[in-house]
């Protein structure tokens, strides 16, 4: 029979597929007029064509094969009298090079060849049925209305410096979308093209979703049959899904909270959620979906590095939506705690040298030895991003942390580009979590926002660990901690002061020190309209770390005291980033969580200020007061409107103004308005009012205090 002359790989002629028959032909070896039929039948659901690319891979090994033949006597035998035919079937097909499959050649590589196969069969699928985009479908958008979703967002962006639109796109049939169902989808998961879209979405405005994972190698595990052992775990997806819904109307998320009902600080909500009779919204059903399959992995034994990916990713759901503690074993604090100490026996806390020089039956890690580099930073990046989850959402309260400092022996992270491109660096080249210095100098090969980051988050973590351990450490007689200007016995009742302690001295320069270390390229966050999130987040961190030093030593109305002066002049510097970052066309709500807080911490700082100027019932020092807490009060409202914490935070400082600042009506003329309107004309004229009065700063002058006090010092 003719022949066509194209060139192919010779390929194996076994394979253990259920689907196939025992006599199975090599990759394009089914003839052309076979592929041709199967690849031209139009309106058949996504099942039926998927089984129909596996069956194409089928012959009887026949030339002319079986279906052909039947094909050429069906028509021969119900031809019109006198119709001409051949007497032979067209039947052409491709020269294949005959091979024996070798011993090397397992089930599972001719597996992975078959599904690669099916793969290139659905693209040609596609581009026979002249598709460019997927059925469009009604979906429930977050404000309760319906509305449909269009083809258009790609999934390959990693940066962006805009806000997503209230209806966000899935990916079109030409960016490789997931537009086949598979036969064993799993029916707990989204459909694929809403799975794409949310995938895509996490991927384009998540702060961290591109260190967490690798991109490029998780979009290709994403376009495996569910049954293939790279397809992402049901938990990480089900995690994606619910933090995806924050950025894209395509879903339902929760309701904000009634503050009327439940106090901004409380943090045992679900004796209030109980009482809302309302089902789970999307993002809650697939939080607890994340959740189930994760506890199940985990009694299991498998897949227990996703399920630590899975876990972060449903902690920044938690606590973005201001969950810290209900519902114990799901909310950020135990679920915080819990990716500190599922990383332990991963091993992700050290790496080698540096474990127990105890000899013990288990390894330091249940993980077998990562087999690419991609795959070691990956699991590098995995436990930097859970510690610096738990320390971020620990400078907010007194509560211990899980992991010790002490325990941490690890590398930092590598450089993005050198991340993304799978770049080996010696560990010699590199700084460890223990490496002296850490947080003050910086090779110039191997630092960028990211890394300055994490080396924020170890800051704050000294910081805390600081302040939580010093009455013990004192009591215990340790030096670091003891006054080197005040005797004081350990057994003492009198008051300690740690700002002469020589641990305290060293924190304290560390943290002032700290944004100034930086290189020159990474010093300011905010370049051409352009905000680099990780930087932004990492400039706050030194401020945040000072008022947590010095606020509780801090003495507004007494005369030289220096933490107050330092905790103001860190507000300020707080208030300022607000405005850099108001000042951009960049989406304020797309921030790194964290920073709610940090804006949080230095409204909380000028509340203090206001009261002493009230006290001191100084209107001009008011007013410029009361402008700037409003401002601060309306930019974390506006993020408000996408990360419901950021809403608790605005509520959060709205009553600390009202129950400390309550005697403003005594002073005539002022008068601060909670909450303030968010249209953009009301935030532009607060913006506009600080901008037009640049040194409206507290002035620290004789008018708020007698002279001699502290607040005269400035």
């Amino acid at each position: 029979m003719p022949r066509s002359t194209q060139q192919t790989h010779p390929r194996s002629t076994t394979t253990n597929n259920p689907l196939m028959s025992a006599s199975v032909l090599k990759r394009n070896q089914a003839c052309h007029q076979c592929r041709r039929r199967k690849l031209s039948r139009n309106g058949w659901s996504s099942l039926h064509r998927t089984l129909v690319l596996y069956q194409s891979l089928n012959s009887d090994a026949k030339r002319p094969c079986s279906t052909c033949v039947r094909s050429h006597e069906f028509v021969k035998n119900r031809a019109p009298p006198g119709t001409e035919m051949p007497s032979e079937p067209e039947c052409t097909f491709d020269d294949v090079a005959e091979i024996t499959a070798t011993a090397l050649d397992g089930p599972r590589s001719r597996y992975e060849r078959l599904e690669n196969r099916i793969n290139e069969l659905e693209t040609l699928l596609r581009q026979k049925e002249g598709s460019t985009s997927p059925d469009r479908y009604p979906i429930s958008l977050q404000n309760g209305g319906l509305g449909d979703i269009p083809s258009g967002i790609s999934g390959s962006q990693s940066s962006i410096s805009h806000s997503p639109s209230q209806s966000v796109h899935p990916a079109s049939p030409s960016e490789g979308g997931l537009q086949v169902m598979w036969p064993n989808w799993p029916s707990s998961l989204p459909n694929p093209d809403l799975l794409r879209h949310l995938v895509d979405v996490f991927f384009l405005f998540h702060p961290h979703a591109n260190k967490l994972f690798h991109m490029p190698t998780f979009m290709n595990s994403l376009v495996l049959p569910p049954s293939h052992p790279k397809f992402p775990a049901l938990p990480v997806l089900h995690a994606i899904c619910a933090v995806g819904s924050l950025y894209t109307a395509a879903v339902t998320s929760p309701p904000l909270p009634d503050f009327n009902e439940v106090a901004p600080d409380e943090i045992f909500l679900e004796k209030y959620r109980s009482k809302e009779r309302r089902p789970d919204s999307f993002a809650e059903t697939h939080a607890n979906l994340s959740r189930e399959h994760s506890e199940r992995l985990t009694a299991l034994g498998e897949d227990l590095f996703q399920v630590l990916q899975a876990n972060i990713i449903l902690t920044w759901f938690y606590w973005s939506h201001g969950r810290w503690v209900d519902l114990v074993p799901r909310k950020i604090f135990m679920r915080s705690a819990h990716c500190m100490r599922l990383s332990v026996p991963l091993g992700l806390n050290m790496c080698p040298p540096f474990h127990s020089i105890t000899k013990s039956e288990r390894p330091p890690s249940i993980l077998l030895p990562a087999r690419t580099v991609i795959e070691d930073e990956t699991r590098r990046n995995t436990f930097w991003l859970a510690y610096a989850l738990e320390r971020q959402h620990g400078s907010g309260n007194g509560w211990a942390l899980s992991l010790d400092d002490q325990d941490v022996s690890q590398l930092l992270p590598l450089r993005g580009d050198q991340f993304l491109n799978g770049t080996l660096v010696s560990a010699v080249d590199r700084q460890w979590a223990q490496s002296p210095d850490l947080l003050l100098t910086h090779p110039e090969q191997q630092v960028d926002s990211f890394i300055l980051y994490i080396k924020g988050t170890i800051m704050l973590s000294k910081v805390k660990a600081f302040n939580l351990r010093f009455r013990s450490k004192h009591f215990a007689g340790d030096t670091a901690v003891s006054n080197l200007y005040q005797e004081v016995p350990r057994a003492s009742a009198d008051p300690i002061d740690p700002r002469g302690s020589a641990a305290f001295i060293e924190l304290d320069h560390i943290v002032s020190s700290f944004r100034a270390s930086f290189p020159t390229h990474l010093k300011n966050p905010i370049n051409n309209n352009i905000v680099d999130k990780h930087l932004y987040t990492t400039c706050l961190m030194p401020l945040v770390a000072t008022v947590i030093l010095h606020d509780p030593h801090a003495e507004v109305a007494q005369s030289g005291c220096i933490s107050a002066l330092k905790i103001l002049t860190a507000g300020r510097a707080i208030l300022d980033m607000i405005y850099s970052v108001w000042a951009t066309t960049y989406d304020i709500s797309l921030l790194d969580t964290f920073c709610s807080f940090c804006w949080f911490v230095g409204g909380r700082v000028l509340v203090r200020f206001l009261q002493a100027a009230l006290d001191a019932r100084s209107i001009e020092q008011v007013s410029t007061l009361r402008a700037e807490i409003e401002f601060v009060h309306s930019a974390i409202s506006k993020v408000g409107e996408r990360i419901p914490l950021a809403c608790r935070y605005a509520k959060m400082l709205e009553d600390l103004t009202n129950k400390h600042c309550s005697s403003i009506a005594g002073v005539p003329g002022v008068q601060i308005s909670f909450p303030r309107p968010l249209e953009p004309n009301v935030l532009q004229a607060l913006f506009e009012e600080h901008i037009s009065q640049p040194d409206n700063h507290i002035s620290l002058h004789e008018s708020l205090h007698e002279p001699g006090s502290f607040l005269s010092l400035a």
